[in-house]
């Protein structure tokens, strides 16, 4: 398969997964401010969801960046990354409605691991695909990739006790994603 179009089709992907999470969020039964107060939770599992796949959407262009060749692996790999993101909208809306209960957050953890998981396996097989290239296609770096997986076991632990765990998890690793895409973003290939 082609790099653009791969990348064509992902975005698409991505735009539309996006754009469906909005509709969980209802317009309140009553004409007054008060009314909205219902929807606070849907709204903030929006709002972090959605900064979620921007953030990865983006991160996702800096791993194709330098790459020339995508191969069946990589195909495979960027589709059940898919696969997994096509998921974020329905996690989403059951935080949103549940935000206090612990299997929601825990359905919205899993996702968010076989998420990273399936990111990490595209990067892997982009590398495998590319062999010339001089660093890795993934701009973070290694320790910045096992805090990712210790925030998410660790939220995964923390979350029979806490459930909104999942959600202030998913905070931390934007923030943690951020630092270091935009520390590592014009790091030459």
């Amino acid at each position: 398969m082609n790099k653009n179009r791969m990348e064509a089709l992902t975005d698409g992907i991505i735009a539309i997964a996006a754009t469906i999470m909005v509709l969980e969020i209802h317009a309140p039964e009553s004409f007054t401010f008060v009314t909205l107060r219902n929807q606070v939770p849907a709204m903030l599992a929006y709002l972090i969801s959605f900064l979620l796949v921007m953030l990865s959407w983006y991160s996702y262009h800096l791993m194709f960046l330098h790459v020339k060749r995508v191969d069946l692996r990589v195909y495979l790999s960027n589709t059940m990354w898919l696969l997994v993101l096509t998921a974020i909208p329905f996690a989403t809306s059951w935080v949103g409605m549940f935000p206090t209960h612990w299997q929601p957050e825990l359905t919205y953890l899993v996702i968010t691991t076989l998420w990273a998981a399936m990111y990490s396996l595209t990067a892997q097989m982009l590398k495998r695909a590319n062999p010339a290239l001089k660093n890795d296609v993934n701009q973070e770096s290694v320790s910045a990739i096992i805090l990712r997986y210790v925030i998410l076991i660790g939220a995964l632990i923390i979350l029979p006790f806490w459930p909104p765990v999942g959600l202030v998890g998913t905070i931390i690793l934007m923030i943690i994603s951020l630092l270091f895409n935009f520390r590592d973003e014009k790091r030459p290939h």
